[in-house]
Order: C-alpha cells, then structure tokens, then sequence
C-alpha cells in the first residue's frame, strides 16, 4: 500500500489487529542526542547532528520524554556541561522534533516488550514509544542493529564509525 508515495508497513499489537508505522516517522534513541553534543567523537557527533537536523527540516523525528531527561542527565554527568547549557539543549531539541510523553500504557507495553524480546526496560520503554507514535525507525547505537521490534526498525547509524 502507498501513502503519499511512501511504503507502508504493518505491525500487530494489543490495540487492533493492524496498526500501521509510517516510513517517514523516525524515532531517535537518547544517544543519539548525546552524540550530537559530544565533542570528545567528532565523527559520531556529524553523524548525529545531521540525523536529527534532517528530521527537523522534514518533521519527520519524534523523540520521548524520557530521552529528554536521559541526555540532561548524561550531559550534566558524563559529558560535564553546565546544568544551563544542557537545559539550553533540551529546549533545542524538543523545539526542532516532536516530544511525546511517557505514558502508562506505553510503559505497560514496554513492560511486555522487554519480557518478549529479553530487552532492558529503558530500551522497551524507547521502543514502546516508538510504536505508539508510528515510527519506522528508531535510530540508536545501544539496540541491535537491524532488529524489528512491534514494525519498528532498529539502525545504529554509526555503524560504518
């Protein structure tokens, strides 16, 4: 099926018998955010920059709540920004990409997706959002490459690094 010239793919879930994920929504892990500040790998950070500014030019990225909060905490922690500059960030992000909220069913449903597929929480949780909101891919250096997950394609854009 085409939607605009777009592919469509088709997933089942708990919420009907076909659920559809759109080709064009793209969902970025927190590491990606991360790596798009790091100045200690340049490489990584050109790779993610222009991952996430591509998204925002075609609206097209979507990241979570939790992916805010996450990079705020990596960035005060590991990479030793300054609590503003990493707020400042946060504000940039979630002003350039659509954020949704962390719900309880999508915890329920990322509950699920870590027993299933044997998954930390915090990466069903990425992945539960994902889903909910349609993506075709999640971008993320910590899951396993080319794994479908719920319709939702797992690519570690750094793998080439």
């Amino acid at each position: 099926m085409e939607k605009n010239g777009l592919e469509r793919n088709y997933m089942k879930d708990k919420k009907s018998d076909q659920t559809v994920t759109e080709s064009n929504k793209i969902f970025f892990d927190t590491n990606i955010l991360v790596y798009s500040v790091d100045e200690n790998d340049l490489q990584k950070k050109e790779i993610a920059s222009q991952l996430l500014t591509d998204a925002s030019s075609s609206k097209t990225g979507i990241i979570s709540t939790q992916s805010l909060q996450e990079f705020y905490n990596v960035a005060v922690k590991k990479l030793k920004l300054s609590k503003q500059i990493a707020k400042e960030y946060v504000e940039l992000f979630s002003s350039q990409l659509t954020v949704r909220q962390v719900t309880v069913p999508l915890i329920l449903n990322a509950i699920d997706i870590s027993i299933k597929n044997k998954l930390s929480f915090w990466d069903s949780l990425i992945l539960s959002s994902a889903n909910d909101n349609g993506c075709i891919i999640v971008y993320s250096e910590d899951l396993n490459n080319g794994q479908i997950v719920g319709g939702t394609k797992i690519l570690n854009p750094f793998t080439s690094v």
